[in-house]
């Protein structure tokens, strides 16, 4: 049986592993990296996607389906508007990461990398809200 103490002590977990990755995600837009995943590409000539675009999709895409499994749980993050808060941050991450690296040596702002992060925030927000109504 669970009892309130060890949901108090779950919440505070699932609330401090979100902060954690969150700011993980902040950090590193601000480290230089050396090297160019822009150059490998996935799929046949005709449709080439590059695979920073997959991670930038897969990343936001996962953060969402985080919040999805804490909400199964009956976690949340805000007590308040949690769902409207939950993406107007992750839009915020999503955005400032990719403009951050206006400013950072070996780092480029990239529109694509910056569609591909919103993208994964709406693919994710999709499984969220549809998994709600069922």
């Amino acid at each position: 049986m669970v009892t309130g103490y060890k949901i108090l002590l779950l919440q505070k977990l699932y609330r401090y592993i979100f902060w954690i990755g969150y700011l993980a995600v902040l950090i590193t837009a601000f480290i230089p990296v050396a090297g160019d995943f822009s150059r490998i590409e996935i799929g046949p000539e005709v449709f080439k996607i590059r695979l920073d675009f997959l991670l930038h999709f897969a990343a936001y895409f996962l953060i969402c389906m985080y919040y999805l499994a804490g909400q199964k749980k009956g976690l949340f993050l805000f007590t308040a508007n949690p769902l409207t808060k939950f993406v107007l941050l992750v839009l915020f991450l999503a955005i400032v990461t990719e403009l951050v690296q206006l400013w950072v040596p070996e780092r480029a702002f990239n529109v694509f990398d910056l569609v591909s992060n919103v993208v994964g925030v709406i693919a994710g927000m999709g499984v969220v809200v549809g998994t709600k109504s069922t």
